[in-house]
């Protein structure tokens, strides 16, 4: 599969309301905001200098607060009697008021009060403002931005849900400056790029953990794969140890979600601003290790800078930086500055940053770039006919956690890894838990030595 011309892939990256990729997004549930970051409401008080917020979402500028009983609410920005911006609004018990007129409307849009009415008016029954339906989990608030008769269970990540280890969301405060495509798609089962861009030019040797063949060894295996949550990409990589391979496997998790890392602790939801900005929202959970929390997680909750964490950016901040040369500069270090340069810069700012995808090379290195588009184009397809995307939960019990098997493993033979590189996706779903003693005592971890 090529990509299309420009007239057609700048269709697909839209996602405002009544794009076709905007309606595939408002299948499922988002995340819009970190719970840490929306204060009062509840026994803390209704008001704060953190409630209401703005926030945009899908290109839809709205208000989110916590009424009186704590619960979050997400209403369109400007107010339906004469458009003023409800982020100016008062927080009461019930709902959020408007500065200009006093209307109040509460969680649902349903508007309760109009003061400059008369008392015995009913016009406030004929107004519904628009709102989207709010569930909070895991440290971030989700909303259902779609048609009401289409809205999915909430799905159960165990990132989300899982009580026996330490949660650490992320405080949201990194936004890349290129579309979620650009951020997400085409970057996430790319391995190519984590081994160059990530690997080989941080200042010190590289290990060379992929290759075409050398020094008599097969060439790297790669795959990439459908999944029933998205796609993946399975890669069984070399070491500096001869005779001695790792295991990598990353999800893409529809809409828009990567989940990596050992034993899929990470779950990260690229959220599309507008066209052309994604919002990173974070989860990782890691499992306690003898009942105690790991040194990996207490190191995690102290991080503060990373796709998680990050604060107080300017725009031009990997600018800033000075280039691959400014190895010591503080917002160099990682993958944020490697992947934000990757990425901001495939077109001009007055394209804002979208490639010009007509002059693209594509080779066999992106067979995951393609898959993955290929894929989302079939999910437009889907909402169009009135059915379900890929990944969207109906019916599930309530108390089954869905675990998408992500990993790194450590020091396998190659017998072992192409064991494990040869399982299905829906083989390998139904080894979590479930391990054989021989891969159950791998060591497990990012690093590639």
């Amino acid at each position: 599969m090529s990509l299309r011309n420009n007239r057609e892939e700048e269709e697909v990256i839209r996602v405002g309301p009544g794009t076709p990729s905007g309606d595939v997004f408002r299948q499922y549930w988002l995340p819009v905001e970190c719970s840490a970051n929306l204060t009062g409401g509840g026994r803390g008080g209704f008001t704060s200098a953190n409630n209401p917020l703005r926030v945009q979402v899908l290109g839809e500028h709205l208000v989110l607060f916590r009424d009186g009983t704590g619960k979050p609410g997400l209403i369109a920005e400007h107010c339906s009697h004469r458009g003023t911006s409800l982020a100016y609004g008062r927080v009461e018990e019930s709902g959020l008021r408007c500065l200009y007129h006093g209307w109040l409307y509460g969680r649902d849009g349903a508007c309760l009060e109009t003061p400059a009415e008369p008392p015995d008016s009913n016009f406030r029954h004929t107004v519904k403002h628009p709102s989207y339906p709010c569930v909070e989990a895991g440290g971030l608030i989700f909303s259902y931005m779609g048609p009401p008769n289409r809205q999915p269970d909430f799905p159960r990540y165990h990132q989300l849900f899982a009580v026996d280890g330490v949660r650490v969301t992320g405080n949201g405060g990194y936004v890349e400056q290129c579309n979620v495509f650009q951020a997400m798609h085409d970057n996430n089962i790319d391995p190519w790029h984590g081994e160059i861009a990530h690997g080989w030019f941080r200042g010190r040797p590289p290990v060379m953990t992929m290759h075409h063949g050398r020094n008599g060894q097969p060439a790297t295996p790669t795959k990439f794969e459908r999944t029933p949550w998205g796609t993946r990409m399975v890669v069984l990589k070399s070491t500096k140890h001869p005779g001695r391979y790792h295991y990598h496997e990353t999800h893409t998790v529809w809409p828009t979600q990567r989940c990596n890392q050992e034993e899929g602790k990470s779950m990260k939801w690229a959220v599309p601003v507008d066209d052309y900005r994604t919002r990173w929202l974070t989860v990782d959970f890691y499992p306690f290790e003898d009942g105690e929390p790991s040194r990996e997680a207490v190191k995690a909750m102290g991080s503060r800078f990373n796709i998680g964490h990050a604060e107080n950016l300017p725009l031009d901040w990997a600018q800033q930086v000075g280039g691959w040369w400014n190895l010591g500069h503080p917002w160099r270090q990682g993958n944020i500055w490697e992947d934000e340069v990757a990425q901001q810069t495939q077109g001009s700012e007055e394209r804002h940053f979208l490639p010009d995808w007509e002059k693209w090379h594509l080779g066999t290195s992106d067979r995951g770039l393609l898959l993955n588009r290929q894929v989302w184009r079939e999910q437009i397809e889907r909402v169009k006919q009135g059915l379900d995307p890929i990944g969207v939960s109906r019916g599930a019990a309530q108390d089954d956690l869905i675990r998408v098997p992500a990993t790194n493993i450590h020091d396998l033979s190659w017998d072992e890894g192409m064991q494990l590189f040869n399982l299905t996706p829906e083989e390998r779903a139904a080894m979590v838990g479930r391990e054989p003693a021989w891969l159950a005592c791998k060591p497990r971890g990012r690093g590639v030595d």
